[in-house]
């Protein structure tokens, strides 16, 4: 086990950071206390923050990495790119190159459009739909998140109506405007019976259902074939669009998860593993839907610009990622994946306490009910106790906080039995 030194640069470098960044960075989900941990380089599987220490990264920045930090062969187009230049206004041949290879891994992906992040991918998947169908209204899981577009973050904590089984539509940001909320309809996760007399009570009013075929929390609550069934014919009864939220979960297969759990989406939102390390957002969906952005006939219905779309490093980086990420190399990620499950329940076996894996695919969770071991990793508050997240970060090992980890190419089965020793240490330390 490897324990981390005194993080006295990094405390130094929060105090500077606070003074012009709130909490002293700009993401709310690395909040740590009592205070953040800043990072000076990164190759392949490990991270070396600014004090020296070395961390196994797991996290790979919450799941975008799925070749690990500073892969050669993407480092190299994206420097030669950058000789070439970094933005042209223009379209580039990387941006259609790119475009044709993801429409070539799934049948869905009939055409393309290029932004920034996951969160704008969502946001103008919903536009779109609004749009083709004229109606104003989405459905989403509670608890489901879908990045931070105000009407795609309804519901991100849940709360139940007092007077009704039905979730209600609630504000996960202060001074989110009614009109939002009133647009945006809330279902239940994986009870398919309540959400389809939700839907079908609103049909009439919903452009699209926004569902990530991976479930919720990373896709450590997976959804049933029974709930997605009730989905997918809601659709098909009601005329109403299918978004698939594939941000993180495109990393599931070759043509992502949808294709694994037998979607037809009529629009997907992607980002992360797609980028190669670099800011990318993209939707992809059926053409009568995407022709909402062409403006070959006259003003698009759904205008859409955006000064670093398509940016051509990110193109050439994210070419070569998934260019990269062949078939074979989706088997050994899930593989791992499920290696990693199995150790963590041999652990939990061993120390004979209440918890398990989560997780499906390339990705596992770790749960946890006693209170020692609990860390607070509500969602936007900054981390604060001294539980298992705390320890194994200590010695080495950085999970999001909520206890997920993710696969890369570079891992293999060797990893596993380090990182478990590690854990259950952990455990039996924490539990005196």
């Amino acid at each position: 086990m490897r324990s981390i030194n005194i993080l006295n640069k990094s405390r130094k470098n929060f105090i500077k950071a606070s003074k012009v960044l709130p909490d002293g960075g700009s993401r709310s989900t690395i909040g740590l206390s009592p205070h953040s941990i800043y990072i000076e380089s990164a190759k392949g599987k490990y991270l070396r923050d600014i004090d020296g220490n070395s961390y196994f990264d797991l996290n790979n920045n919450y799941t975008a990495l799925i070749h690990g930090h500073s892969h050669p062969e993407i480092t190299k187009v994206a420097i030669d790119q950058i000789k070439t230049g970094t933005g042209f206004s223009f379209g580039s041949k990387a941006e259609s190159s790119f475009a044709k290879l993801l429409c070539d891994r799934n049948d869905n992906f009939q055409k393309i459009r290029f932004m920034n992040s996951g969160t704008e991918a969502v946001m103008n998947a919903i536009k779109v739909a609004r749009a083709y169908t004229g109606r104003p209204k989405i459905i989403k899981c509670e608890n489901s998140y879908h990045g931070s577009y105000d009407f795609a973050e309804v519901s991100l904590d849940g709360k139940n109506d007092p007077h009704s089984s039905e979730p209600i539509s609630t504000a996960y940001s202060h001074g989110t405007p009614t009109g939002v909320l009133e647009n945006v309809i809330v279902i239940p996760f994986n009870d398919a019976e309540l959400a389809s007399k939700i839907i079908e009570k609103n049909a009439d009013q919903v452009a699209a259902i926004l569902f990530d075929p991976f479930g919720q929390k990373y896709g450590r609550s997976i959804p049933s074939d029974i709930f997605i069934d009730t989905l997918k014919k809601a659709c098909s009864d009601f005329n109403i669009l299918f978004i698939a939220d594939e941000v993180i979960s495109f990393r599931a297969g070759y043509s992502g998860c949808q294709k694994e759990r037998g979607i037809k989406a009529d629009l997907t939102a992607m980002g992360k593993i797609i980028g190669g390390g670099f800011p990318i957002g993209a939707v992809a969906g059926i053409e009568k839907v995407m022709d909402m952005f062409s403006a070959s006939n006259g003003r698009a219905k759904v205008p859409h610009g955006g000064t670093f779309n398509a940016n051509p490093v990110s193109m050439v980086a994210g070419m070569k990622a998934m260019e990269m990420l062949k078939k074979n190399d989706f088997k050994k990620l899930n593989f791992l994946g499920k290696k990693f499950r199995e150790g963590i329940n041999e652990v939990f076996e061993l120390v004979n306490i209440e918890g398990y894996a989560e997780g499906q695919f390339s990705i596992f969770g770790i749960k946890v009910f006693d209170k020692k071991l609990s860390d607070n990793t509500e969602r936007g508050l900054t981390y604060k106790s001294k539980g298992l997240h705390r320890y194994m970060l200590k010695n080495g090992y950085w999970l999001t906080p909520g206890l997920t980890g993710v696969c890369s190419t570079i891992m293999d089965q060797s990893d596993i039995d380090p990182f478990c020793e590690t854990l259950l240490s952990g455990i039996k330390e924490l539990l005196g």
